[in-house]
């Protein structure tokens, strides 16, 4: 089982008609070839049948960079093994340009081997698609078969098993994808069912959860959004990748977004940060905003973790906080804020509270409404908000004399400063700091 320097050539087909004897002996094997299509055990059974029929040494790889062994098997040695050997061969580069000749090629290869080995590969297709390739291995000087299929043509035999082999095993992975689909759609559908609180009961909720394998204490739901303009197809990207950073994290693609259920090891930011980076394209931002729901208890938090998740990101979205992961714990006063139907209506009232401080462009209204922001932020301080802007408090009382005359405001009074603290929330001069 080692790949040689020979050349590769299209398998020619028999010469002529094999043998009666032979011909029987083909049928029969077909026959028993045939009768796996419906195999539990996949692939495997028919690279077992041909190692037992043929003396042959059997493989069915996928076509993926990786060349992964799906199914393998050998006289006389163990199916792991088998496996194990295969892969090591495989890693070789000129096993990796047979293969691939095989996959574009679309037909069946015979390659010669060291020594007096020969080797065929054949493509396996499932729906016009080539799914994986089907090898087959053996040394006419040494092999042992019935001898019915030993005769005259039986440098044919091994070419003609093989074809017919790789067209069951594409009934096979065929049946598999179908049947991995329908299991998928399930998964999706219960996964769908606890996000929204469809479970008649709390019983029921708790079996859809023990199917899925949720452990509940402590997840969190995580809701991605694409940014407008983003590549078409990114939501089946991210989930894809989501998939390969943590294997058995549950997530379900719900009209315009990607919901996952993050469990309590995984830390979300670290998720998001790694997950958005292999979505970005030639540097700049990330192309999608990323919503972070509490942590829950129970199965009935789970409902609500994906409700404040959404309106999380609906908040990033009004707040211009796009292209980042934003944590519902961290929106303070904005979680009212979103109860507004119509988020103008909120910028108008902001308008109207601050007046001509935000009414114009000059550079002078925006260093007055910085500074006033900051010294909320600052808790009404003079002192740390002069530190923070790098001014004399005394400049500080100036700027804030100067923005209560355009703003009308007084802020002295409770109400004044309660208004214009939330105006400069929704007009995001509150967030500035933390950008």
């Amino acid at each position: 089982m080692v790949v040689t320097d020979g050349p590769t050539t299209g398998a020619p087909r028999p010469a002529s008609d094999p043998p009666a004897e032979t011909l029987r002996g083909l049928v029969l094997l077909h026959r028993r070839i045939s009768g796996l299509a419906a195999a539990d055990d996949g692939p495997v059974a028919v690279t077992r049948l041909l190692a037992e029929q043929l003396g042959a040494v059997a493989a069915v790889v996928g076509v993926d960079d990786t060349w992964p062994v799906l199914a393998a098997s050998a006289p006389g040695v163990d199916e792991v093994r088998a496996a194990a050997v295969l892969r090591a061969e495989i890693a070789e580069p000129r096993w990796a340009r047979v293969l691939d000749a095989a996959r574009r090629g679309g037909r069946a290869m015979r390659v010669p081997g060291r020594g007096t080995w020969v080797r065929v590969v054949v493509p396996v297709e499932v729906a016009g698609e080539t799914t994986a390739v089907l090898l087959a291995e053996e040394d006419p000087a040494r092999r042992s078969r019935p001898a019915a299929l030993d005769g005259s043509a039986a440098d044919d035999v091994l070419l003609l098993a093989t074809e017919h082999a790789a067209t069951i095993v594409g009934v096979l992975l065929g049946r598999e994808r179908v049947l991995a689909a329908a299991a998928g759609q399930v998964r999706d559908d219960l996964l769908s069912g606890l996000l929204l609180g469809r479970a008649r009961s709390a019983s029921e909720a708790a079996q859809w959860a023990e199917h899925l394998g949720l452990e509940v204490p402590g997840a969190r739901v995580m809701v991605l959004v694409p940014d407008d303009g983003a590549a078409a197809g990114l939501l089946a990207a991210a989930r894809d990748r989501l998939g390969r950073l943590v294997p058995d994290l549950l997530a379900v693609l719900r009209d315009s977004e990607l919901v996952a259920v993050v469990p309590a090891g995984v830390d979300p930011d670290d998720l998001a940060a790694r997950l958005a980076s292999g979505l970005v394209r030639g540097g700049g931002r990330w192309p999608v905003t990323v919503g972070l729901g509490r942590a829950v208890d129970d199965l009935a938090g789970l409902a609500r973790s994906y409700d404040q998740a959404r309106r999380t990101v609906e908040a990033a979205r009004r707040l211009g906080r796009e292209g980042r992961l934003v944590r519902f714990e961290d929106l303070g006063v904005h979680r009212l804020l979103l109860q507004v139907p119509d988020p103008e209506d909120a910028r108008a009232f902001a308008r109207e509270v601050l007046g001509r401080l935000v009414d114009g462009s000059s550079e002078r209204a925006g260093e007055l409404v910085r500074t006033l922001a900051r010294y909320f932020r600052e808790d009404g301080s003079p002192q740390r908000t002069a530190r923070a802007l790098s001014v004399h408090p005394n400049t500080i009382g100036y700027r804030l004399r100067r923005a209560e005359e355009l703003s009308g405001l007084v802020l002295d009074h409770y109400s004044d400063r309660l208004a214009a603290q939330v105006a400069l929330e929704i007009l995001g001069y509150m967030d500035e700091g933390s950008r």
